[in-house]
Parts: structure tokens; sequence; C-alpha cells
């Protein structure tokens, strides 16, 4: 007797139980050696994504409170990963973007997923990963037009 076809549902479920896995260990010690919470990971991210953002915007996109975003990213300034400055049009507003510094970080953190990924793919044959290749190909482009 063959299985139901799984609905988006059971896919989702799948993903988010596999994805403490893929991280697992990864983060803490790639954090660790580098004096970044998780905390400051998700504000990073969320920096680099929009290239540049107001803090107003990122504290509302982050759905955290604006002093909260600001002592973050006054502590992620520091560290030299991002840079904050007066707004071209409006100085009351103030603009974060990733400095090099926190591109490289962003960078490296992607080179130890892509590692990890790459043991978790073993798992698959050939035909397998070609489909999988496919459907994350697929998915990232649509993730990329919805920005």
């Amino acid at each position: 007797m063959s299985r139901p076809a799984p609905t988006r549902k059971d896919v989702s479920h799948a993903i988010a139980q596999l994805m403490p896995s893929i991280i697992q260990g990864v983060q803490l010690d790639f954090f660790v050696k580098r004096g970044v919470t998780q905390t400051q990971f998700l504000v990073l991210v969320a920096i680099h994504s929009y290239h540049r953002a107001t803090m107003g915007a990122l504290a509302r996109n982050l759905r955290v409170s604006l002093p909260t975003t600001s002592g973050i990213v006054d502590r992620l300034a520091r560290a030299g990963y991002v840079r904050r400055s007066p707004h071209p049009e409006d100085r009351r507003q103030v603009i974060v973007e990733t400095t090099a510094r926190g591109r490289k970080f962003i960078t490296q953190f992607q080179a130890v997923i892509r590692r990890r990924w790459e043991e978790v793919l073993l798992a698959l044959a050939p035909r397998e990963l070609d489909a999988f290749y496919r459907v994350v190909t697929k998915l990232r482009e649509q993730l990329q037009r919805g920005r």
C-alpha cells in the first residue's frame, strides 16, 4: 500500500524539525569564538538582508522595541560588525549597515552551514540530490523575488 502524498504542512513540519539538527553544535562554537550572541547574530542577519535600514524599520521588522534594537546594534557596532550613520535626509534617523567585517562574518557562517549541509546530503542518492537541488533553487528564487 502506498503512502499518501505529503501536505505542505507535513513538509514544513519536517523542515522545521531538520533545521535544529543542521545548526546543532555549529552555531555555539562559531558564535563563542567571535563573541557574538545568537540575538546579535539574528540582528546582524537582518541588517545584512536589508543591506541598510533605519533603526526604526529594523526594530519594527524584528518586532523588538527601539531601545532593545539600539542596544544590540551598539554592541555590534563596537565589535565592528555594523556601522551607524545619520540618515542623509532626516538627521533624526539613524541608518545601520554591515561593515566588511560583518559581511565576512555572514560569509563565514554560510560556509560552516554549507559544510554541515554537505555532510547531511551524503544520505541522498544522485537522483534525490538532483531533485532536492531543483526544489531548493526554486524556493530560493521565490524568496528573492518576494523581497
